[in-house]
């Protein structure tokens, strides 16, 4: 019975979604202000993420008059398949999931977000819209073989698929993984980029082109699910090389420091970075991506 209790509530509260929820929303305002302080602005409060949230669950969803039915559809799959994401991944050591699956389920559920997310696009059929849509799925093939194979670096060396088996590693040993394998990392931290959709890689949703890309016709509850989804998944993202790459994490404390360093390290490269094409996103990722097998069979062979 205990156990049983214990585990709802590592799912319901922490380390689950409320958690991940609530800490994800305030890292995206963090983000937020970081951003508009390095700009020389004001910029919103930390909080600013929660009341819009907010605001959308109490808007109207708007139907497009040419939607297809997945316009209501993919932005529940999202939301879900993002939380299922997010329970795998440890947090300070912990997760409800982290030890029953391997990364294979891991890649699978974060390929599956990101397609989700941009079908959601499509049924809108907003040219715009569209437009992203194509773009975030020519951004997934970009990237989706360097991020995995980064991921293999680190797994391979300890000899388990368990994320949360390499981040204990790390823990024992004192060292971070990164140091070993230094092109992996900064690999993956690259897809981290593209995968988040952080600037210079967010092609599919460039309001400068596209107004907003591939949700620029959602409103109300669907669009809160779409916006609840992409801050729990840069959040996932921090603590998935958090555990493969950057030391781990044994306790909440050690956790946040470390993933409010990399959200400082993403929020600079926001900045400063301009956003790139996407036949230069093609070129980039698969050039790193054949750059970081090379680094992976060597270490096989040695």
């Amino acid at each position: 019975m205990m156990q049983a209790l214990y585990f709802f509530f590592s799912i319901l509260v922490f380390p689950g979604l409320l958690f991940i929820i609530n800490i994800s929303l305030l890292y995206t305002g963090i983000m937020r202000k970081l951003t508009a302080r390095m700009q020389n602005r004001i910029g919103p409060p930390v909080w600013q993420p929660f009341l819009d949230v907010i605001k959308l669950f109490s808007k109207e969803n708007i139907n497009t008059e040419n939607a297809r039915p997945g316009f209501t559809f993919w932005p529940i799959v999202v939301l879900a398949s993002t939380f299922v994401l997010a329970l795998m991944i440890p947090v300070s050591g912990m997760a409800p999931l982290a030890t029953s699956v391997d990364a294979i389920i891991i890649i699978y559920f974060f390929a599956f977000t990101s397609f989700s997310l941009f079908m959601a696009g499509l049924s809108s059929t907003n040219p715009f819209a569209v437009t992203g849509s194509i773009r975030g799925l020519v951004q997934i093939f970009a990237y989706e073989f360097p991020f995995v194979v980064a991921m293999l670096v680190p797994l391979f060396f300890v000899g388990t698929l368990s994320p949360a088996i390499v981040n204990a590693y790390q823990l024992q040993s004192g060292s971070w993984l990164f140091f070993n394998f230094p092109i992996a990392g900064v690999v993956f931290f690259i897809c981290l980029l593209a995968k988040a959709e952080i600037p210079p890689f967010h092609v599919p949703d460039a309001h400068q082109e596209i107004v907003g890309g591939y949700h620029v016709e959602y409103t109300g509850t669907r669009y809160a699910f779409m916006e609840i989804a992409r801050s729990v998944k840069i959040f996932v993202l921090i603590s998935l090389g958090i555990a493969l790459f950057f030391g781990g994490a044994s306790n909440i404390f050690l956790f946040i420091a470390e993933s409010l360093i990399m959200l400082f390290i993403l929020t600079v490269i926001s900045v400063v970075a301009a956003r790139v094409r996407i036949n230069q996103v093609l070129k980039l990722y698969w050039f790193l991506g054949f750059i970081v097998l090379i680094e992976l069979i060597v270490r096989l062979l040695i």
